[in-house]
């Protein structure tokens, strides 16, 4: 190994060493928006206080969609926030942190490059001679074990063999902070198991370099297995909300009672924030409400053909009421289940008392009807949803309204949401329920004919 690319690590350091040191990435009351296409404010990010200190596995655990990949693009300086500082530490972060490497979800590898070409472009950055170029790349292929494949070019290579040349091309630069943004999502279950094995090895092996770990993930299991704090961010807009710290000792076992019953924390921790046991009441006329009674309820992005999965599978398989389960069972993520489940619920075809899954007397009406009684029941259950009722209102004062005056009056209503997304479900759930429709030639909404609302096989 050449002495001058080792450098001291701090992944043993003391809990009184790490908490002395100043942290090696941080935000503080970050906010972030972004400007869609159609011109309209998103807050992604909202007061995101975080710091990955010394020495640390921290695992950002959240749904899909939740401003994860957002943080962390900020804490390593590859977009700025809107509002708030970055630091480095405890310094101010100007431009990109030149001591993070990012390893990303897809494996970003140029097709044209070998193994040792590609790990070389982690590099190219660095002034440095030929000899000490060579001597690094080859270190960090050893170390992520691709020994015998400097040569081979990416077509060659395995999906999980693809991702250690980016890991490996992340390690090269011997950074003292590497991030991971959903790095074993696009692998198998074995190959991310292993992989995620051999990363915490070269996070606690002193010579590496290696001092800290900052990943996001969406998987529970695997930010338990790896983390020793984990923080869970809540969405639209994205939020700290619990913060975990994790002292289980490595290698951990997923079949302990310790690392069960953290897995059931942040289950419960999300499933509570996601779905409430006591839903938003709706008005009742005649009486007055306070303001947290009318404001606006956004809509989950979820296709009404699975909402309609979804009440088909808890119809043929009664057992089915765990939302766990049911996750494991449709193969989603956690976070779109919630999402799915939060549909469903919205529509009051079920009900989630805890983590069960219930269906109301009016979801059992819904999957005994036939084909016209359940779109009566959507349409009843989907007009009496008040977001709903900016789309109806003028319906109801125009034959037809423009797509785009539609979507002010939602970004309006739900300035943490995308309103093009949210469009176009309400048109989806609005085009199930015989209530409106969309022509995309026009841009027009309209209120569909009988003969031209389309069946469940469209959705």
């Amino acid at each position: 190994m050449n002495s001058s690319l080792a450098m001291p690590t701090t992944a043993n350091l003391s809990a009184d060493a790490k908490a002395a040191a100043p942290p090696i990435a941080e935000l503080c009351a970050v906010n972030k928006s972004f400007i869609s296409d159609g011109g309209h404010e998103l807050k992604v990010l909202e007061e995101i206080d975080v710091a990955v200190h010394e020495g640390e596995l921290l695992a950002l655990l959240g749904q899909s969609g939740s401003g994860k990949s957002t943080i962390l693009r900020c804490l390593t300086g590859l977009i700025e926030p809107t509002s708030g500082r970055v630091l480095h530490k405890g310094q101010p972060l100007r431009g990109v942190n030149d001591e993070a490497s990012v390893v990303f979800q897809t494996f970003a590898l140029y097709p044209w490059l070998t193994v040792e070409q590609n790990v070389a472009v982690g590099l190219m950055a660095r002034q440095i001679s030929r000899a000490e170029r060579d001597a690094a790349v080859d270190r960090a292929i050893e170390l992520i074990g691709l020994g015998n494949y400097h040569a081979a070019y990416p077509r060659e290579l395995s999906g999980g063999m693809r991702q250690r040349v980016g890991i490996a091309r992340a390690l090269v630069s011997q950074p003292r902070l590497l991030c991971l943004d959903e790095a074993f999502s696009a692998l198998d279950v074995l190959t991310a198991e292993n992989l995620r094995q051999e990363l915490i090895h070269l996070w606690r092996t002193p010579d590496t370099g290696l001092s800290s770990i900052f990943m996001v993930t969406h998987n529970i299991e695997e930010a338990v297995e790896m983390a020793t704090r984990i923080v869970v961010l809540f969405p639209r807009p994205g939020r700290l909300g619990l913060v975990l710290e994790n002292p289980l000792p490595y290698p951990r076992d997923s079949k302990s009672p310790e690392f069960q019953r953290l897995v059931s924390i942040i289950h419960e921790s999300i499933t509570t924030t996601t779905l409430p046991d006591h839903p938003i009441e709706l008005p009742v006329a005649g009486q007055p409400v306070s303001r947290g009674r009318t404001r606006m309820e956004s809509i989950p992005l979820v296709p009404v053909g699975q909402i309609l999965g979804l009440l088909s599978i808890l119809h043929d398989s009664p057992e089915l009421s765990n939302i766990y389960d049911i996750s494991d069972e449709i193969g989603k993520e956690f976070g779109e289940t919630i999402a799915l489940v939060k549909a469903a619920e919205i529509l009051e075809l079920i009900d989630t008392p805890k983590d069960e899954v219930r269906f109301t007397e009016l979801g059992q009406r819904f999957v005994a009807a036939d084909r016209e009684g359940r779109k009566a029941i959507f349409s009843e259950q989907v007009f009496k949803l008040r977001l709903f009722h900016i789309i109806i209102a003028l319906l109801h004062e125009y034959e037809e309204v423009e797509a785009e005056r539609v979507i002010k009056d939602i970004a309006s209503a739900l300035p943490y949401d995308s309103p093009d997304k949210i469009f176009q479900t309400m048109i989806a759930w609005g085009r199930y329920a015989g209530l409106m429709d969309f022509n995309a030639n026009t841009g027009m909404v309209f209120v569909p004919k009988n003969e031209d609302v389309g069946d469940e096989a469209g959705l």
